[in-house]
């Protein structure tokens, strides 16, 4: 096993090309097979001429999306928590109240921290640290498209 398999988990890149349509490069598609990326392609055009056979599919292996492995930090989160820390990595930040037990309860545990800034008095915006966006990058699924690609 390589060592970038062992430090995280690897989403698929793609080249996807329909002849005719598509530039030199080609569309990058994340899909967990070539099959599955052709047939995204396929889905995402607009004409109703455009076959299988018109697309053509390669790897593209130095575009893959690396996301971590689940860590002890993770594993104590209870589902909320977890909920909270995905919502705040699709946003870049989280607006509540300061003293809001499932933020507090993270910024203790060194995932997220209290930015000190918010519209109200008594309120405040949480980021990411460093560790929380590793944390909640490895809660993401590696193919939401693809719920039987947990891995």
């Amino acid at each position: 096993m390589s060592s970038r398999m062992d430090t995280g988990r690897v989403r698929k890149a793609w080249r996807v090309k329909i002849r005719g349509q598509d530039n030199l490069i080609g569309t990058l598609v994340y899909a967990p097979t070539a099959g599955k990326a052709r047939y995204q392609r396929l889905l995402g055009t607009d004409s109703d001429y455009v076959t299988f056979a018109d697309i053509s599919v390669n790897r593209s292996a130095q575009d893959d999306l690396i996301l971590p492995l689940a860590d002890h930090a993770v594993a104590t989160l209870d589902s909320e928590q977890k909920s909270t820390l995905t919502h705040t990595l699709r946003n870049d930040r989280f607006y509540t109240s300061a003293d809001d037990r499932t933020m507090c309860s993270l910024a203790h545990a060194g995932l997220v921290r209290n930015t000190g800034r918010g519209w109200n008095e008594g309120e405040a915006y949480f980021v990411l640290t460093d560790t929380g966006r590793t944390a909640a990058l490895s809660l993401m699924p590696l193919y939401p498209e693809y719920p039987e690609y947990r891995a």
